[in-house]
């Protein structure tokens, strides 16, 4: 079939071996355009880096050339100095000029090229390939031809090909060629991934390329690329990494496209490159953020700590980074408030606050909403505080709002408005930020319903519910929550063994029907609660039972013992209470 192929259409050849590095499904012809919008690119670059060099060669040459004749005539010209030895001196000092000379032009040049590297890194990556007719034509002509060898099994304008096929096209290509169709891949990718965490418009084009993405840097890292090619693969899985977290909630593929960053990285060798600086102190930021979301709290501070220190080295060279390592103090601020270290966390976000501040673009939209975030996070801490001081936290709630347009951002805010009003006794204004709050991440987050941030409003929604005695309510509320974390925890479900601990096997069942989290535990014990309230004690005990297996296996493999030590306690002490109201008096007394 491919000899066929290759008399109709040397380029669908070259397709198909192009398509061997990418994922199997989701292939359009929008994909094959831009495949072969970045090999005709390529080629282009190939022809003028050849030029290039040629013309380097000629500059070397020149400047020796020059050199040597500029060393030749003083020697000629100065005899008479020879026995006093200022000759010597002299050509000595002409020999310098003229390396100074070759060496300016050499550094230039080497800047040049760095500089142009580092603007390469941070090109908008929503700049896409200028498709020819040429690509249009052709790459017709390629999915017709792939369809007609049943290559490419086509459904409802997406494409399929056979894993067994990619791998046979992988192997039938030297490594040479393989270095080469990877960087187009490379190529093609980044001018389709138009993912920007502030534009929500572009999650759903980045859902469709993202199993690319994945394909793509994974293989980069079998092959030794250029280290320009290596870090525009880091950039890409780094950037696939906070898409897979905070778009689908899918926190073991971030960590795997993050660590996958850092493996990358690694190989590239770069060592104090700017570049190399900024991209390591920004995957290790980003895996301080999804250890934190999965509760690994441990994970989450040597990989912030880390951050920070490579940023605020790079921050004092590049003063414009300081914005970053603004962003890693406020993350360092909320893990802590996680932690319940009230006094450390409001430490941190107050650095974090005060420098994003004097940064010279403070009206910029980018800083009000980080200022913004910061000041949400700082209202925390003073609800998390005993006794909490809810004015503070209120009007530092309202100044964000004031601050923030981004859809994400206001709806957190107002989640914590919700908070704080509960607390404060004002019922009804709670009810109307918390609907406001669930409206916003419904258009955020459009199909994906399943998301923790609507789960996290559902909660409060409970709670309300719950303060209320609308117990009904209260029930589908806290049910609904529970359904979508058993969905975003389900990588906490059914292990053996997590963070390197063996789980006990007689509590293995409860681990089967629940992810080991905390905030599934928490949304146990709340409807237990409101069973207790309805008088269906059954109910309520089976499900602070649960409760209680989650928080027990918890205690064995994670740190903050003190705030799983007083839940189960709590938990205890309800379950005693159920058992009691039951009849069974030999549980109460376990």
């Amino acid at each position: 079939s491919l000899g066929e192929i290759e008399k109709e259409s040397p380029t669908t050849c070259q397709v198909l071996r192009l398509l061997s590095f990418l994922g199997p499904d989701q292939i359009t012809k929008w994909l094959l355009r831009n495949l072969l919008s970045s090999k005709k690119k390529m080629n282009i670059q190939l022809s003028e880096l050849n030029n290039t060099g040629n013309g380097m060669n000629f500059l070397f040459n020149r400047t020796f050339m020059i050199g040597g004749f500029v060393l030749a005539g003083a020697a000629l010209i100065l005899p008479a100095c020879a026995k006093d030895g200022r000759r010597v001196g002299l050509c000595a000092g002409l020999a310098a000029a003229s390396l100074l000379i070759l060496s300016t032009n050499t550094t230039t040049s080497v800047a040049t090229e760095q500089q142009a590297h580092d603007e390469d890194i941070k090109r908008s990556a929503s700049i896409s390939n200028a498709i020819s007719a040429f690509e249009y034509e052709e790459s017709d002509v390629a999915w017709d031809l792939l369809k007609s060898f049943s290559l490419l099994s086509v459904k409802e304008g997406k494409g399929s090909v056979h894993r067994l096929l990619q791998q046979a096209m992988r192997n039938c290509q030297t490594d040479e060629e393989s270095r080469h169709n990877l960087i187009i891949c490379i190529d093609a990718l980044r001018s389709l991934w138009t993912f920007k965490p502030e534009e929500f418009e572009s999650w759903k084009e980045a859902l469709q390329i993202l199993d690319h993405v994945k394909c793509v840097v994974a293989h980069a890292l079998e092959f030794e690329l250029d280290a320009i090619y290596i870090l525009k693969a880091a950039q890409l899985s780094l950037e696939a990494g906070v898409f897979s977290a905070m778009a689908v909630n899918a926190f073991v593929e971030a960590l795997t496209s993050l660590h996958l960053s850092l493996s990358l990285l690694e190989k590239a060798k770069l060592g104090r490159n700017s570049s190399f600086q900024r991209l390591k102190a920004e995957v290790l930021h980003e895996l301080g953020r999804v250890y934190r979301y999965q509760g690994s709290y441990n994970e989450s501070e040597r990989s912030l700590l880390e951050s920070l220190e490579i940023s605020q080295l790079v921050s004092r060279k590049d003063r414009s980074f300081r914005k970053f390592v603004a962003n890693t103090l406020h993350e360092l601020g909320v893990l802590e408030v996680k932690k319940h270290n009230l006094d450390s966390a409001a430490q941190f976000l107050q650095r974090s606050l005060e420098l994003r501040r004097s940064l010279k673009d403070t009206e910029s939209e980018s800083i009000n909403a980080s200022c913004a975030a910061t000041l949400h996070q700082l209202a925390a801490v003073h609800v998390a505080r005993k006794p909490p001081s809810l004015d503070k936290a209120k009007a530092l709630l309202q100044d964000a709002l004031k601050m923030c347009r981004q859809i994400g951002q206001r709806a957190a805010t107002l989640k914590q408005l919700a908070r704080v009003t509960i607390r404060q006794g004002n019922l009804e204004k709670a009810e109307v930020y918390l609907e406001q709050a669930l409206e916003l991440y419904l258009e955020l987050y459009g199909d994906n319903k399943l998301h923790i941030n609507i789960a996290s409003v559902k909660f409060q929604q409970g709670a309300l519910a719950l303060q209320r005695e609308q117990f009904d309510e209260a029930y589908l509320h806290f049910s609904e929550c529970l359904r979508i974390r058993r969905h975003v925890y389900a990588y906490a479900r059914q292990v053996g063994a997590i963070g390197g601990v063996e789980i006990s096997g007689t509590r293995k069942s409860s681990v089967n029907a629940n992810p080991v989290h905390l905030e599934i535990s928490v949304v146990l014990h709340e409807l237990g609660i409101v069973g207790f309230a309805q008088r269906r004690f059954s109910q309520a005990f089976q499900m602070l039972l649960e409760e209680r297996s989650i928080l027990e296996n918890l205690h064995e493999i994670t740190s903050h013992s003190n705030r799983i030590y007083q839940a189960r306690l709590t938990c205890l002490t309800w379950i005693r209470k159920c058992a009691k109201e039951l009849g069974e008096e030999s549980e109460a007394e376990k």
